[in-house]
């Protein structure tokens, strides 16, 4: 079995499927992360002659599609932005949603009429929300599921305390005016005084406030949840309105043992007791108060955090989903049994 999965750029989702590749080839799986912008499509097919082609539909050019339809034991499953019951809903020029576009559904239905394929699409929502953000594949016979964020075991097992990192609050994230609109009200008002808390802040964009530390090394910002008293999770502001999108930030944290206050979104209620949820700005204030005061608390609720995430959302759970997408139900077996057997499964 080989399984090639495409990559656009580093950023959630990059990190997202490379959780995904390391878990299958950790189980005996071949398995590559193609950079679609460093080796052409050809190359790689060709190279590689996967059985599997995990990519996006907003990727589909022309070169991509050929090395499909000259495979026709290929098994495809593509990301694909909303296209839904849920869209009327949404003001276009307040939210920030990828929405599937006109050309990339009709590629995709002459897609799917010509060769059968891409057996699904999927998006890293909740599978509730994709009942009405992804319903309008249904009618191109295409299949949608929810692909959510995950714990990447093997980038962020073994997370341990670390005095240069110890803090009140520790967040790793960008500022961009978008995400700002919930920034602003939560995050930066906690920043001031400058001497009520000691907050470190990383980023690739900087934040233009004293708390900024620059950049932080990808194999050090696990042993900066573990060691900050708390790691606020921060949502988009369609996540606050419509109550969805789940970001990858909340099952680091959680797996690498840290303590998260999130602003409330409805599908974050999937972490039950793991987390903390604020309902507005003032509540978030005054939980950040209180938990920093009190480890016991902390610790409790983050333990709980921890195995929620190890029993259920790690790379190795999302490999075995995709596996049960395509029909695989052995291979997707196999996955967990490995997973379950040992692997990477936190001390």
């Amino acid at each position: 079995m080989k399984i090639l999965i495409q990559s656009d750029g580093v950023h959630a989702h990059y990190y997202q499927r490379l959780s995904w590749v390391q878990a299958l080839q950790s189980v005996g799986i071949q398995a590559q992360l193609w950079d679609n912008q460093a080796m052409s499509a050809f190359d790689i097919f060709d190279r590689l002659e996967p059985d599997i082609f995990l990519g996006q539909a907003y990727n589909l050019d022309k070169s991509l599609l050929k090395c499909i339809y000259e495979r026709p034991h290929l098994k495809v499953g593509l990301r694909a932005g909303d296209w839904g019951s849920h869209d009327k809903e949404v003001d276009r020029s307040i939210y920030n949603i990828l929405f599937g576009t006109k050309q990339e559904k009709e590629l995709l239905k002459r897609l799917k009429e010509e060769t059968g394929q891409p057996e699904f699409v999927h998006i890293h929502y909740d599978a509730e929300a994709v009942k009405c953000t992804h319903d309008q594949y249904e009618t191109l016979g295409i299949k949608p599921i929810s692909l959510m964020m995950c714990a990447d075991t093997i980038s962020y097992g073994g997370a341990q305390f670390s005095p240069a990192l110890e803090c009140d609050i520790g967040f790793v994230g960008g500022y961009w005016p978008y995400k700002g609109q919930v920034i602003d009200q939560y995050l930066l008002p906690l920043c001031y005084p400058l001497d009520k808390y000691k907050i470190k802040i990383f980023g690739n964009q900087p934040w233009g406030i004293n708390q900024y530390c620059g950049l932080i090394d990808d194999s050090d910002v696990k042993h900066l949840f573990a060691s900050a008293k708390i790691c606020p999770n921060l949502s988009e502001p369609h996540a606050q309105r419509y109550g969805f999108d789940v970001n990858e930030r909340m099952f680091k944290v959680l797996y690498c043992g840290g303590f998260c206050i999130s602003d409330y979104v409805k599908s974050y209620e999937m972490f039950g007791d793991g987390i903390v949820m604020a309902d507005s700005p003032n509540d978030f204030r005054d939980k950040i108060e209180h938990y920093v005061q009190h480890p016991d608390e902390r610790a409790e609720i983050s333990e709980k955090g921890q195995r929620y995430i190890s029993e259920n959302h790690t790379g190795f759970h999302r490999a075995a989903e995709i596996m049960n997408a395509f029909g695989l139900d052995g291979l997707a077996n196999h996955i967990l049994q490995q997973y379950k057997g040992g692997i990477n499964v936190p001390a």
